[in-house]
This record gives structure tokens, sequence and C-alpha cells, in this order.
């Protein structure tokens, strides 16, 4: 058995708003600074992307896909009826010309040259029914993001109310980005789902691809192998989930729907009445004043699950009636069935990591995650103490002390969960906040 580095959710430039320099060859550059061993292709039913990679990817002895030192498995994204996104992934090409002859009537963008996410016009059973009967694997992407997620709010808040009968064929979800497994494991129905963190890459940027990972412990990197890891089957399984801190994703926060401003809560010693007419607007933030924030915040949720709560900044702003939206902690608690989290015993460890790009630009100050300071600085002690992942999850502190004592003190704390962050929402990714002289 061995270890493997995992992103099994990417995409190509033939989705929207894509790198156009996004190819094998620069994601293999990234891999290497991450410490990546097995890829997801992203979008394979494009039949631009799928000529592609058909030509330059070869299969080894034991049935995986190999491109150079990198491994990856034929993988897509697709949309359902309800507007729900699954991750799909599939055994081969014969499979993926067959999902796509399977496909082709209940699409209209399956075969364009945008259509890296086609749109398939089947409910969810019916797509999983599918993609099973013809030998993938298929399941909800990025689980819990307001947008396109099964369980976003007015979604679903089980897996069976979804899927229906084919439940049981659904044998993982992603977490994406806004989740992790102490918050997804507040659901119970998802005690027997196996946990996937991807990184959803739009890029091959460190600060996009790798961002999420899982480590697998299988016997190769093949489909076959992958699969009997998601059912836990034969010794096979994930030994480790690694995402962004639920804070750190762009949804973690309600937010307005229009202007996207996230919601806060203050306390306030002052007397007060309704909490609706005690606010403050800022460019990011709509910050709502209580004597008891915790049970006020508690009340405003239910409100706005309900659709009830119209954002005070866009009526002032444009005299409109748009709408607060929960963001992914917020719907959790409200379809949660256990007030605290409950780990099945399969549950991997699940580490809330900082994208080491992320510590590099809140060191330097520098808003731009592609800066040439900060590009320059990430490759550098990449270069002089190993891959990122190494770096973040393993190397010992005094060698990070020993390069940067600033970025040491960061990994440290972002080990032992001492890292406090101003979270995300709305599309905008949370920030670490920093006290590096304390």
């Amino acid at each position: 058995m061995q270890l493997y580095n995992t992103d099994l959710h990417i995409h190509s430039p033939h989705s929207i708003a894509v790198s156009k320099s996004l190819n094998l060859d620069t994601m293999i550059a990234t891999c290497k600074k991450k410490g990546l061993h097995l890829l997801g292709t992203g979008d394979i039913l494009q039949p631009e992307w799928l000529k592609y990679m058909q030509n330059n990817l070869q299969r080894t002895e034991d049935g995986a896909f190999k491109y150079k030192d990198l491994y990856f498995l034929l993988q897509t994204e697709i949309e359902d009826t309800e507007n729900i996104h699954h991750i799909v992934f599939l055994p081969d090409f014969k499979t993926v010309y067959e999902t796509q002859e399977k496909l082709r009537t209940h699409s209209k963008n399956l075969y364009n040259e945008w259509g890296g996410r086609p749109r398939i016009n089947l409910s969810p059973a019916e797509l999983v029914d599918i993609i099973s009967d013809l030998g993938g694997i298929i399941g909800p992407a990025h689980a819990f993001t307001p947008f396109k997620a099964i369980f976003r709010q007015n979604q679903y808040a089980t897996l069976k109310e979804c899927y229906q009968d084919s439940v049981k064929k659904v044998l993982f979800i992603e977490l994406g980005l806004s989740a992790n497994t102490d918050l997804a494991d507040r659901l119970e129905c998802l005690q027997d789902v196996t946990f996937l963190s991807n990184s959803d890459a739009h890029s091959q940027s460190p600060r996009s691809l790798g961002r999420e990972f899982n480590k697998f412990d299988i016997d190769n990197p093949s489909f076959e192998e992958i699969e009997s890891a998601l059912r836990r089957k034969d010794s096979r399984k994930i030994i480790l989930n690694v995402g962004l801190h639920p804070k750190l994703g762009k949804y973690y926060n309600m937010f307005c729907n229009k202007c996207r401003r996230r919601i806060i809560f203050k306390k306030s010693n002052k007397s007060l009445t309704s909490i609706f007419n005690q606010y403050q607007i800022t460019p990011n933030f709509i910050k709502y004043y209580s004597n008891d924030a915790e049970n006020t915040r508690k009340d405003f949720i239910g409100t706005v699950a309900k659709g009830k709560v119209i954002c005070p900044a866009c009526k002032e702003e444009f005299n409109k009636n748009f709408k607060i939206k929960l963001g992914v902690s917020e719907r959790i608690e409200t379809i949660a069935s256990y007030k605290n989290t409950k780990h099945p015993d399969h549950r991997p460890p699940y580490i809330n990591a900082i994208p080491l790009i992320d510590i590099i630009r809140s060191i330097k100050n520098v808003k731009n995650s592609t800066s040439k300071t900060v590009v320059n600085a990430y490759d550098k002690i990449i270069s002089q103490l190993g891959n990122e992942y190494e770096i973040l999850l393993d190397l010992p502190i005094e060698r990070i002390n020993n390069y940067d004592e600033n970025i040491g003190s960061i990994v440290k704390a972002m080990r032992n969960n001492e890292i406090s962050y101003t979270p995300g929402g709305g599309g905008t990714y949370g920030e670490i906040k920093l006290d590096l002289d304390a």
C-alpha cells in the first residue's frame, strides 16, 4: 500500500473563468511544488479537453492514467435540473464516450466549447443511476455552498431527500471550500459517507490547485483503487483530509445576495430594542449590535432561513429589497441533526490548513496572491525547504523558524488551531489575523 496526495476536482480552459494557461505541464509544475501525486483531469466530457487528455495520458500496467510523473483520474463536474453540481469519476476513455452518448440528448451544451461543466436535464437520482450503471462514481460537489449545492438554503436537508432510492449509490460528498468534517458531521445522513476535500481549481496557481486535498492509502492510483477507498473496502481508505479552515472559505458567513456584504454580530452594552434597527454598514460588512449577540444571531438565522430579512445596505443605497442569504455555517445550523459534532469511527482526521501563499501574503501585507513579491517568496521557500504540504504539515518548526520566524510562528499556530480569522462570505475569501509581535 502507498500514500497518494490527491485533488480530484479541477476544471479546464473550457469552463467559464478558468485560466487559459492551465494545461498538463503547468499542472505538473504546481503539483511538484504542492506535493500532489494524483489529480482529477477536470471537464473530461468536453470534446476538445477529452481529445487533449486522450492524446497525452498513458495507461500504466495497473490501470492508472499518467502524464510524466503525475497520475490522473478521469473526472468532470455536472449540473442537473435542480442546479445541483456533482463530481463524476469515470474508469476509462471508453466509458467517457459512453457517458457522452448517454447524456447527449439531455444537454444543450455537452459538446460546446464552454461546456466543461455541462448542464444535464436530468434529476439528481436519474443522473446517479446513469453514471453508476456505466461504471462511474458520482457525488455532490461543494455540498454546503450557497450556490449550486445539494444542501444550500431552500434545497435538501438530507441525501435521501435528494437521491431517493439511488442514495446508496452515492459514495462520497465533497466538503468544498467552506466546510470541514466538524461541520459536516453534524448531519446524521452523512455518517456512512466518505468525505472528499478538493480544490475545485480554476487555475494552476498554487493558491488554487491543491488548496484542498486528500491522502489516499491505496495500492496504486487507478480508478478501481480509488473506488475501493471511497467504499473503505479491502483496507483501502482516505487517511487524511486537508482543506481551508472553513472561515477562510468564500461562503462561511451569511451575506447579502446582491451587495455581498457579510453579516456579523457585535455585543453592545447599550440598551437596545430590535436588532433589525441596530446596525452599522461598512464596505464589506453589515454589523448588527445587540445585548446578547449569540442568541440574537440564532434568532436572526431562523428569520433569514425563512427568506424574511432584507439587506439594510441595499435598501439605503438602492431602495431595493435584496435578501440576506445563509452561509455555510448558518445553513448547517438549520439542518444539523446533532448539536455537537459526532464523528463516525471511519472518519479520518481533518487539518484546517492555510495555503502557504496566504501566509506569505499576510506577512508581507500584500492583497494580491499573484503578485511577484508573493510568488517569488513562495518559490524561494519551496526550493529551500521542500514542497508546500511538507512545510505546512510535517517539517519541524525549528527548520521553518531558521528560514523565517514569522512563517514558522504562523505554521505552528495553524497546527495548534490557534489562528484567528476574519470569516469569508458572499464570494470573498476569509483572512487570517496576524499578531506577530504578541
